[in-house]
């Protein structure tokens, strides 16, 4: 059963950070593919920092015996203002997060099979919506038997197409601007991700099962991050104006385009289901419960038609650099407990 609680939680925390960006590969482009070879080293040095995460929010959260985010977070700021900010800041992220996932989905649908962008929006908004009436033990069967499937499929397409790519290179790149880009990468990871922690953490039962979810899943996001990595340096067109590279360069073969279809789909609704379920465990009463829910995937409808690529380029770096504060304290309470 241990064993079982250790995988759940592993696959809750790639499922809520891999979602649409990572997938299409929109994410690893901005953050690590345009430094080169240096990014290689941005997405080792990015998931060491995610491990840092992983292991003290969720080492606080089990000593503590915090219950959910807004205690979190009275914990590691102890200041009311602050924690007010901060918690309005983690929010507003949460909702783009949310909103971002389904305009990745509407993107996705628009681009392989041109169907309008509210049939798409509308459909993905009444399946997050039934899937937030489950407790957290519901969602993290949902991600127990769809992310290892994620997992499998990105590595097989990369080993396949290992031959095509050449080795990244190393000049002409600022290594300061890859280590920090790698860092505003695992901050605004971390804005949706130490919710889902601390929800998580109540299956947890020791610190040994905190360092294998900690070492695993750095281990898994390295991996699955450098196989998206070289499957961008197949493309011979400019990733800046596609919605979802990755399904572009596939798209001459045709199954490995259908298996990584699959993978964005994944990806996208998993991640959906983190950024909702953050927003939505601090209220209390099931009715206002279900009222947040439907207003959170009706409002997610006609802010689709934004672009999936534009929101990404222009919040995630801004949400990163905010998260930056986030793990300070969160590294600054670990050491003063």
């Amino acid at each position: 059963m241990q064993k079982n609680n250790v995988i759940k939680v592993i696959s809750i925390i790639i499922g809520t950070i891999i979602g649409a960006g990572f997938a299409s590969g929109k994410e690893i482009f901005l953050f690590f593919k345009i430094y080169q070879g240096m990014g290689i080293i941005g997405i080792i040095f990015s998931c060491l920092i995610t491990a840092i995460i992983i292991y003290v929010t969720l080492k606080i959260a089990i000593d503590k015996k915090i219950e959910n985010n807004e205690e979190f977070l009275q914990k590691i700021t102890k200041n009311n203002i602050s924690k007010n900010i901060l918690k309005i800041i983690i929010n507003v992220f949460l909702i783009i997060s949310f909103f971002i996932m389904i305009a990745g989905w509407s993107a996705f649908f628009k681009q392989k099979y041109n169907i309008p962008t509210i049939i798409t929006s509308l459909i993905m908004s009444i399946l997050l919506y039934f899937t937030f009436m489950k407790n957290i033990d519901g969602i993290m069967k949902i991600n127990g038997y769809i992310i290892p499937i994620l997992i499998i499929i990105v590595i097989y397409i990369a080993t396949t197409n290992i031959n095509r790519t050449e080795p990244p290179k190393f000049e002409n790149v600022s290594r300061a601007s890859a280590l920090f880009s790698a860092m505003l990468y695992s901050s605004y990871n971390s804005i949706i991700l130490i919710p889902i922690l601390i929800s998580s953490s109540k299956i947890i039962k020791n610190e040994k099962q905190i360092k294998i979810i900690t070492i695993i899943t750095a281990i898994i996001l390295a991996i699955l991050s450098i196989c998206i990595f070289q499957i961008l340096s197949l493309a011979k067109f400019n990733i800046n104006y596609v919605e979802l590279p990755i399904l572009k360069i596939l798209e001459k073969n045709k199954i490995q385009e259908i298996l990584y279809s699959i993978v964005v789909v994944i990806a996208i609704f998993t991640s959906a289901i983190s950024a909702g379920f953050g927003i939505l465990e601090n209220i209390k009463t099931k009715e206002k419960y279900k009222k947040a829910a439907f207003v959170l995937c009706f409002l997610s409808i006609p802010i689709s038609y934004i672009g999936f690529g534009k929101l990404i380029n222009i919040m995630y770096p801004v949400f990163g650099a905010i998260g930056i504060y986030q793990i300070a304290l969160l590294c600054y309470n670990s050491k003063n407990k």
